[in-house]
């Protein structure tokens, strides 16, 4: 049995997860949605992030920031439906 997923199939696993965060978003649970697409997102950032040669932390931080500034934004959203 195999330990772990390879990168591969994780960056497929988060884009059917965003998939299903703007669904969901988009038929009329807009926190739930926009909590479930940040957090795939940042799963796709840190997972791309991990394949390049050269790491440069504008690359990973400002995409991350992004993804927190939505999940932010949805937590604070009122009577979000």
């Amino acid at each position: 049995m195999r330990d772990s997923f390879t990168l591969d199939q994780i960056r497929k696993v988060s884009l059917i997860v965003v998939g299903i965060g703007l669904v969901i978003g988009m038929t009329g649970a807009v926190r739930t949605g926009s909590i479930i697409l940040s957090l795939g997102a940042s799963i796709i950032v840190i997972a791309r992030y991990s394949q390049l040669k050269i790491k440069r932390n504008i690359e990973l931080f400002l995409p991350l920031m992004i993804c927190i500034m939505l999940f932010v934004l949805a937590l604070s959203l009122p009577n979000a439906r």
